[in-house]
């Protein structure tokens, strides 16, 4: 019995050697159909349209520019034919060769790109020359304007004049001159990529050819497409927000972009596009509310080199006002990408075949929008922070997956500058920054500190007590009733050799231990225009003397 099963597994192995012996080899030709791009690499299928006959076949896929993840490296077919397939494989060959007409072609690429990045750096220059008039002109209205008003009033139409012509002359500045970093930074990006393949290439080298052979049976005669995809890398995406408030109706708009780029080496020519978040990848947003802890001093223990630092911890839950995602979709003539989740990742198919250079240079493509309904109020942490954040808490619709990111901010249509959020999953809640308001004043200040080490018989005490007063301020400067969040960490003890008493408070906190993390205290303060709220506190820490506290001041 052994031994016929021992012949049937030798005259087996005859047979699969003899279709890779007599199999006719044949080059196909073949063509990028869909590319599904990672946040790190991009799968790539390619397709060829064959007619075939019975018989055994190599097909070869060839000139495969990309280096290829073999592990990655899948194929399949379909159409009227029946085909066995036994696999694929990558082939590599190595070509010496001087490619010394690229070389010259880079070179003179690489010189128009200098050119162009100097007569940019020069228009820079002339902005900031003219900014700084501007910035002259505003400086002298300054100065000039109130010693007018003390012998005249000047007229309003003048005035109105100078505002204007300063308004109107710094925002086009502002924008001639963010255009001008971008196209650097457009043309610095291709040029590194030219110099890259330059240095690639310079000189007497070994070239590699790529080919991809598929061996296969074909059963049954007939058309078949054969298809092959695989993983590559130098491709990438990530994603890229618009956050347009409106006061009026208290909606956020939140458009989703998606912005590719590869340096493949091999251009992507009207394919067939999606976008995984299968590999996900964080300032505008408020500063991370941390407890305030007191300890004994310990000297730092210095760390290994290679240790990498901890990231700082993401700050969430300072909005917690109730909003949602409406359902309605916005009306407009931009399409977007329909949405689908598969496994533990959401995959954007986008509505129209694209085009994207081998050159590292960025294209937009629209995912997704919605509508969130908004309760706009500030949030502040003035021990961290002087300033006054512009947020609400909203819902992530069904089915979206956000992926951390950059985040414009437009109010009211115009753009008044970028925030970030971190990855948001579907249905969830988060906090959505608009950026800082200089309208909306805040202020910490440490009003006292009196240090008492009484003396017994002339011989100084075995403790020593300090005693603070801090002073916080919010000032409203904006024209209508506001809603403020104000945060502010009270010391904590980690020693019980360390004593802390709170004294006085002028205004009781309406939390304390906020979202339990201890000494946090939040104030949710309503100012009307132009009021303005102060909160006194004291506190005293009682420690040893001779004991430095970590953390005090």
């Amino acid at each position: 019995m052994n031994k016929i099963i021992k012949i049937i597994i030798f005259l087996g192995l005859i047979w699969l050697v003899g279709i890779n012996i007599y199999a006719a080899e044949v080059e196909v030709e073949s063509e990028i159909s869909e590319i599904c791009v990672y946040t790190d690499s991009a799968l790539i299928n390619r397709v060829a349209h064959l007619e075939l006959a019975t018989g055994s076949y190599k097909a070869v896929f060839s000139n495969i520019i990309p280096e290829v993840d073999e592990n990655s490296l899948r194929v399949s077919a379909e159409g009227s034919a029946v085909i066995k397939l036994f696999g694929a494989q990558v082939k590599k060959e190595y070509l010496e060769e001087v490619p010394s007409e690229r070389i010259k072609q880079l070179e003179e690429e690489i010189q128009r790109l200098e050119d162009e990045i100097a007569g940019m750096q020069n228009l820079k220059a002339v902005l900031t020359e003219k900014k700084n008039f501007l910035n002259s002109i505003t400086l002298f209205s300054n100065e000039q304007i109130p010693q007018d008003l003390v012998t005249k009033m000047p007229p309003i139409s003048d005035l109105e004049n100078i505002l204007n012509f300063l308004d109107l002359g710094l925002k086009e500045n502002y924008a001639q001159a963010l255009d001008c970093e971008l196209q650097i930074r457009d043309l610095k990006n291709k040029m590194e990529t030219l110099q890259n393949e330059l240095s690639q290439i310079s000189g007497v080298q070994e070239k590699i050819k790529r080919s991809i052979i598929v061996e296969l049976e074909v059963l049954k005669e007939g058309s078949a497409d054969l298809k092959v995809s695989y993983l590559v890398k130098g491709a990438s995406w990530n994603p890229i927000y618009d956050a347009r408030a409106n006061f009026e109706t208290s909606e956020v708009e939140l458009v989703s972009y998606g912005v590719i780029k590869q340096a493949t080496g091999e251009d992507w020519l009207e394919v067939d596009c999606s976008l995984s978040t299968a590999k996900p990848r964080v300032g505008g947003s408020m500063p991370y509310v941390a407890p305030w802890f007191l300890r004994p001093y310990q000297p730092e223990v210095r760390k290994d080199k290679m240790s990498v630092a901890s990231a700082p911890a993401y700050q969430t839950e300072a909005f917690k006002k109730e909003a949602g995602a409406l359902e309605e979709k916005v009306e407009g003539e931009i399409e977007f990408a329909t949405a689908e989740e598969k496994g533990i990742a959401v995959v954007y198919t986008l509505p129209a075949k694209i085009a994207v250079k081998s050159d590292n240079s960025e294209h937009k493509f629209p995912i997704s929008s919605q509508i969130l309904s908004a309760v706009f109020e500030y949030s502040s942490y003035p021990r961290v922070s002087p300033f006054a954040y512009l947020g609400s808490r909203v819902t992530n619709s069904k089915g979206l997956q956000l992926l951390a990111g950059r985040v414009n901010i437009f109010l009211e249509g115009d753009f008044v500058g970028f925030s970030s959020m971190g990855n948001i999953a579907p249905s969830e809640e988060f906090d959505l920054y608009l950026g800082i308001d200089e309208n909306v004043k805040v202020k910490r200040e440490c009003l006292e500190k009196k240090v008492d080490e009484t003396l017994i018989a002339g011989i100084p005490s075995r403790t020593k007590r300090t005693t603070y007063q801090y002073k916080l301020t919010v000032e409203n400067y904006k024209s209508k009733k506001i809603k403020v969040k104000l945060y502010e960490a009270l010391p904590i003890s980690e020693d019980d050799r360390i004593k802390i008493k709170i004294n006085e408070i002028s205004l009781e906190p309406g939390i304390k231990d906020w979202e339990d993390r201890k000494g946090i205290w939040l104030w949710e303060l309503e100012l009307e225009p132009q009021q303005k709220q102060e909160i006194f506190y004291t506190f005293t820490v009682e420690h040893p003397r001779d004991m430095i506290v970590e953390g005090l001041y």
